[in-house]
């Protein structure tokens, strides 16, 4: 069937569509409903769902707006495949989640697992490939941390949800600054003289040995000079 043609004066299709102002507290009673099967959800999903989603929490919430947004809008749909379907997601992942508790592969298979992205002072490329992590996302990740080189962290981890943590390398050694390249007065100021730093893996060497010489890790014949932390 053809829709009709736009009016200005047509205002009851404008706010009310083809349904009459009788849906509107048709609308409030599914809204609330709604609202209440949401709130049941969320609390049988657990804490964990209110955090930093992983990828299954993400699925999970995904489905449940899919699922919700349709009826609460059409008269000619119903509000029990909505609870229907909410009861589904929500089953499976408890059924999930107290699997993980015993077999640890059910959880890294449905959340994936924990990444090595750094240690040592040198960003672990294989991984960064594997989770299409990009070196300035990375960066950004350090300096929203506080840190200012790669060699003030032993280990640097990427969370299933997405988060980063880390390790402090104790003491901190020289390492490939992850200061904005326009921040030239910065970095000056905490260049180490007789360092190098791979500008692609960020391994330190002293200078004499990089020089137009491949990294020893990543085999890049590209060097800058590697820094300290300043303090300010």
């Amino acid at each position: 069937m053809q829709a009709p043609p736009f009016s200005l004066a047509d205002w009851h299709r404008f706010l009310f569509g083809n349904a009459n102002w009788h849906f509107l507290v048709e609308v409030l009673i599914r809204t609330s409903a709604t609202y209440v099967l949401l709130v049941i959800a969320m609390r049988l999903l657990g804490r964990r769902v209110a955090a930093q989603y992983t990828l299954f929490e993400i699925s999970i919430v995904v489905t449940l707006a899919a699922a919700i947004g349709v009826p609460l809008q059409a008269a000619n749909r119903g509000m029990l495949p909505p609870f229907l379907i909410a009861l589904v997601a929500v089953a499976m992942q408890r059924l999930i989640a107290r699997a993980g508790i015993t077999h640890r592969r059910v959880e890294t298979m449905v959340s994936t697992d924990v990444t090595l992205l750094a240690r040592e002072g040198r960003l672990e490329l294989s991984e960064l490939a594997r989770a299409a992590m990009p070196h300035e996302k990375v960066f950004e990740a350090m300096r929203l941390a506080g840190w200012q080189h790669l060699g003030q962290v032993s280990r640097l981890y990427m969370e299933p949800s997405g988060a980063f943590s880390f390790i402090p390398a104790r003491p901190a050694k020289p390492g490939l600054s992850v200061l904005p390249a326009f921040d030239d007065e910065l970095r000056e100021e905490a260049r180490v003289d007789g360092c190098a730093a791979c500008t692609r893996c960020g391994d330190t060497v002293q200078s004499a040995r990089a020089g137009d010489s491949h990294c020893e890790h990543c085999g890049s014949r590209d060097w800058t000079y590697a820094v300290t932390e300043v303090e300010r």
